[in-house]
């Protein structure tokens, strides 16, 4: 059922979150990227990511003036290094990401890696990523248990498990909001 009605929501998905957001999902999103702090040369798994929206800041951060005036030559090495995994078990997201990705120019980014995949049963290796961040998706995982169990082994020692997801608001004010 989950599967059928993001393959219908797909091209409209980025909208749909502005819309329950109120906008604000995209500084959710800017505040997620900061605490992830990417680096170059990092692997980076973005679960349930298909429309690339996170991958795309992360990619931007790690390519930002700043963190090349740190890392001068080493940049162009690590930068090759760079993996960011967008993974999403719906096709029809993972076609609007790899769209608008070279919308952006990103067609062709060897960084940019698209997956198609299940939070729960991942495809890649045990202790292989730097990072993991399943944004606004936890709450379509049928057993949540199994995901984070997923997320658990993929992680390298220190890597960092980001998740963002809306919740329950008990203040009667916003609850109407």
């Amino acid at each position: 059922m989950v599967g059928n009605v993001f393959s219908n929501v797909a091209s409209n998905y980025d909208t749909m979150n502005i819309l329950m957001s109120a906008g604000l999902h995209r500084l959710w999103k800017d505040r997620l990227v900061s605490k992830l702090n990417p680096f170059p040369g990092m692997n980076h798994l973005d679960v349930a990511g298909g429309t690339g929206d996170v991958a795309f800041r992360i990619l931007d951060s790690i390519n930002s003036i700043k963190r090349r005036a740190l890392l001068n030559v080493l940049e162009d090495d690590l930068q090759e290094e760079t993996k960011v995994y967008v993974c999403d078990t719906n096709p029809n997201m993972l076609s609007v990401g790899k769209n608008r990705a070279l919308q952006r120019g990103r067609g062709e980014d060897k960084s940019l890696l698209w997956v198609e995949g299940d939070a729960e049963a991942l495809s890649f290796g045990d202790n292989t990523m730097d990072g993991y961040k399943i944004a606004f998706g936890i709450r379509n995982v049928t057993h949540i248990e199994k995901a984070l169990s997923e997320a658990y082994r993929v992680l390298k020692r220190g890597g960092r498990f980001l998740c963002l997801e809306l919740s329950h608001v008990d203040v009667p004010v916003f609850k109407d909001l």
